[in-house]
């Protein structure tokens, strides 16, 4: 079934409405479209497959010292499927990181953690109630496993993005900078200036980009939520 709500006839273009609720992912309107203005993103793939794909690299990694790096989206929604990736990944002595958002039952760390060489952790903002307002869910469960992969001794390096009337107020940072001081085995902090370049992906999911207006943070703002956080005797990188 494809799902095509309307078409709207411009002076020298047609667009397709697509009713979303209806689309069963058949994409049959991809390999239907003669102009290609369609495609479709992502495919399911085996473990073996991924693994194939990453084996092929092995030479690189060997020569640069590098890896592979679970990211997403969010990976841990795929703990099963990433396990086994990681698993995998160490029987080839494949170097492994994990992106996360932090935001997941401890269950699943511990379902991942010995195959984790390095996790790429967020903190948006120490405010639970603020934090649930501009991600939609609260914060605790976030901090509690950082604690957690911290008493175990896994690695972190620590992704904060600066965006402007968010997260960028000294109070915000100095608790930040607080919190993270009283972690261990934290190698970095690294401050990522906000951009837009999501908002055309939005767009194109036919979902609310709620930042718009929002400018990137200036070099002078940066520099100083980094004066912040060193002043802790945090390890900084500026993004």
């Amino acid at each position: 079934m494809c799902p095509e709500g309307a078409v709207s006839l411009g002076q020298d273009t047609v667009s397709i409405i697509t009713d979303r609720q209806k689309c069963t992912r058949c994409q049959t309107c991809v390999s239907t479209c003669y102009s290609g203005a369609r495609e479709f993103s992502g495919r399911e793939m085996t473990v073996r497959e991924v693994m194939a794909d990453i084996e092929r690299d092995i030479p690189f990694y060997d020569e640069s010292h590098g890896g592979v790096t679970f990211s997403g989206g969010e990976p841990l929604m795929q703990s099963s499927f990433l396990s086994a990736l990681l698993k995998a990944c160490r029987t080839q002595e494949i170097h492994t990181v994990v992106d996360t958002s932090g935001f997941a039952n401890w269950k699943v760390f511990e379902q991942i953690i010995e195959d984790v060489d390095l996790f790429l952790y967020d903190l948006k903002h120490m405010d639970s109630v603020r934090h649930r307002e501009v991600t939609g869910v609260p914060n605790e469960m976030i901090l509690e496993n950082l604690r957690r992969l911290s008493a175990a001794g896994s690695k972190c390096i620590i992704r904060i993005p600066v965006i402007p009337g968010i997260n960028d107020e000294e109070k915000n940072l100095i608790e930040s900078a607080e919190f993270l001081a009283g972690l261990l085995h934290i190698q970095s902090v690294e401050l990522m200036g906000y951009h837009d370049i999501a908002q055309a992906k939005y767009q194109a999911l036919g979902r609310e980009y709620t930042l718009t207006g929002t400018k990137p943070p200036t070099e002078a703002a940066m520099q100083n939520a980094a004066n912040v956080l060193q002043s802790f005797g945090l390890n900084i990188v500026l993004r």
